[in-house]
């Protein structure tokens, strides 16, 4: 137990939480109350990023408390009612079979995000634990992971969404959470079809199993009054976001519902130039010249960015550029709970047109040239 043991409080007084959630979990089935989907997601995220490579992990009263802004005692309180349930709590997602992995031989053949090759979709069906329990005397709860999720929290890094805990504590239902979630994986996605801002577009009966309530609301006006509506009503009222709801019909029969997303947290900012700045000159902050960044080829492919991004941040603790992962983030204009969270987002920006530039110094320092990235 010493290994999941090791950080205590993972979450601590002033610091954000940013959660870091495979997609498979994102988009996948399952119902649950508020309070356990907040503990579930919290002890995900934390043993995402410990990084033990186990499936044991305990979240204190006050880890909880601060998380969900609440009295300890209030917390543990709601920590001993969710563990009398969640061990009967199940859940449904989509995994893919990759069928080149699979020629290949690898051992692995299984992929959260769709592979680009020939693939299969594989419904999962499991258990969100293999054990849980609480302990009086220390206030804590303590959750051993099924096998299924306990994989699926190891993948993370293949297809994730990250977000602001704190921002998810004025949701008050568990369906408005899930919306939330489900928003920020899509947010960034390129509009189709003409539209100005990104949509996401389900069948009735998706909507219904996304929510976990296949089997209720029989009248589709219900579903609509009493699950999408509320959520999008709070999540409007939060702020983060404006959603829009439309639907498709066949005749009366409506058979899709579209929620159209504006993120109202994109700043508009306008570009500064300097007429006094030397484009020659080396910024202190970059270390290249203005010259050398707009001159800067194509991002990093997938595969680059995967090899550099654990190069830098290697590079990063080894040479005791940043002592600390926070400083890393303090640097980068974020905030990582781990080395490995470091790794992710590094991993993102490197192939991100422009976040990319900024790497360029240090990436000139663990061996990377321009020249070979033409395309």
């Amino acid at each position: 137990m010493s290994e999941f043991v090791s950080q205590p409080n993972f979450y601590v007084e002033g610091k954000e939480i940013v959660i870091s959630k495979s997609n498979a979990l994102i988009e996948g089935a399952y119902d649950l109350s508020p309070a356990e989907h907040n503990l579930l997601t919290l002890a995900i995220n934390k043993l995402h990023g410990q990084r033990t490579n186990g499936k044991q992990v305990f979240i204190t009263a006050k880890e909880f408390a601060i998380a969900n802004q609440v009295s300890e005692k209030y917390a543990y309180d709601i920590l001993k009612q969710t563990a009398r349930r969640l061990h009967e709590r199940k859940l449904k997602c989509t995994i893919y079979v990759d069928e080149n992995k699979k020629v290949a031989g690898e051992e692995d053949i299984y992929s959260v995000a769709r592979p680009k090759g020939f693939h299969k979709p594989m419904k999962m069906h499991f258990n969100w634990l293999q054990a849980v329990a609480y302990q009086d005397e220390n206030g804590f709860i303590y959750l051993m992971f099924s096998d299924p999720l306990a994989y699926l929290i190891g993948k993370t890094g293949e297809a994730y969404t990250k977000y602001d805990y704190l921002k998810t504590n004025d949701l008050d239902g568990f369906h408005a959470k899930r919306l939330y979630e489900l928003v920020n994986k899509w947010k960034g996605a390129k509009p189709t079809n003409g539209n100005k801002h990104p949509q996401i577009i389900m069948e009735l009966d998706e909507w219904k199993e996304f929510f976990g309530c296949a089997d209720k609301y029989p009248k589709t006006a219900e579903f609509k009054r009493w699950v999408l509506l509320p959520s999008i009503e709070q999540i409007n009222k939060q702020g983060d976001f404006t959603l829009t709801l439309d639907q498709d019909k066949v005749g009366r029969i409506i058979t899709h519902f579209i929620i159209t997303i504006k993120d109202n947290q994109k700043a508009k900012k306008k570009e500064f130039k300097d007429p006094f700045r030397d484009a020659d000159t080396v910024d202190m902050f970059t270390g290249a010249t203005d010259k050398e960044l707009s001159s800067v080829p194509n991002p990093l492919s997938e595969k680059q960015a995967g090899r550099f991004a654990g190069t830098i941040t290697a590079y990063c603790y080894k040479n005791n550029m940043t002592s600390e992962v926070h400083e890393l983030g303090s640097k980068l204009g974020c905030h990582f709970n781990s080395w490995y969270d470091a790794k992710d987002h590094i991993f993102r920006e490197l192939q991100h047109k422009e976040q990319y530039k900024k790497y360029l110094p240090i990436l000139k320092l663990v061996g990377y040239s321009p020249i070979y990235n033409k395309g």
